[in-house]
């Protein structure tokens, strides 16, 4: 039995008595519901490095919170908080958005964001949305076209876009549909700036990967996606078009089959 731990916790017993290192990361995915998102962002990294230890970045995390929280005086109401969160993971700790190697994998890694201070859209708002749970901010992520940001839901008032890619900006309705029409998206409708779920950010994040990764290489990918979401019907035919219809042990040439036949 292959059982796999984050700190002390058991994420996954896997009951299969070989390496099953994709499936275990993948089904553990599974268990989205359980898990903050910042966990599920480096188990999606964990993919691809099967020797990354995750405890050290989740305590990374934690102390970064701490520090934002220290600096907070005592009477502290949400936008207090949502400034200093601004002001620490922007100005004193440079977090940026990643423009001349936007497409590397590493900017979908959250391990190698909190390592290089750098990521995509939707990596720095998983990091974004995590810190600022951790201060009692309630955040969510907005799956726009082609570009992702957050919303800070403030206990009374309207909520405010995040564009967290772009330093911490404040967008309007208005600027969001400008910049999702710059990225040569169409137009946005009212359900484009619905909060995302867990699982349809878990999902993208992997889509991400999947764009970006040679054909060799979706595999693990598709098998991940289709954990979280089995009901996926376009990753479930693209994952069943690149299976093969018989085991690689058992395939043979067609000079093969002719020899056999001469014996």
């Amino acid at each position: 039995m292959c059982v796999w731990w984050i700190g002390k916790q058991v994420v996954f017993a896997c009951p299969r008595p070989f390496d099953c290192r994709d499936w275990t990361v993948s089904n553990s995915l599974c268990y989205y519901q359980d898990l903050v998102e910042s966990l599920a962002a480096l188990l999606v990294a964990k993919l691809d490095n099967e020797e990354l230890d995750i405890e050290p970045y989740r305590k990374e995390i934690e102390r970064m919170a701490r520090e934002i929280q220290a600096a907070l005086p005592k009477s502290q109401d949400g936008k207090a908080k949502l400034d200093a969160l601004n002001k620490y993971l922007f100005q004193e700790r440079g977090f940026h958005g990643s423009r001349g190697y936007y497409y590397n994998r590493s900017n979908s890694y959250l391990n190698e964001v909190l390592d290089d201070r750098e990521g995509i859209p939707i990596t720095l708002s998983v990091l974004y949305i995590e810190l600022a749970r951790r201060l009692g901010l309630k955040v969510v992520g907005v799956p726009l076209p082609r570009h992702f940001v957050v919303q800070y839901l403030p206990e009374k008032g309207d909520g405010r876009l995040i564009d967290v890619f772009e330093g911490g900006k404040t967008l309007t309705r208005q600027g969001a549909d400008k910049r999702v029409q710059e990225l040569g998206a169409e137009p946005l409708t009212d359900s484009e700036l619905k909060p995302a779920g867990k699982k349809a950010i878990i999902v993208r994040m992997l889509h991400n990967l999947l764009g970006i990764a040679d054909a060799a290489g979706t595999l693990h990918y598709l098998d991940a996606i289709l954990a979280i979401d089995p009901d996926a019907a376009h990753d479930r035919l693209v994952r069943a078009r690149k299976t093969p219809l018989f085991p690689t042990s058992l395939r043979i040439s067609p000079m093969g089959v002719c020899r056999s036949l001469r014996r």
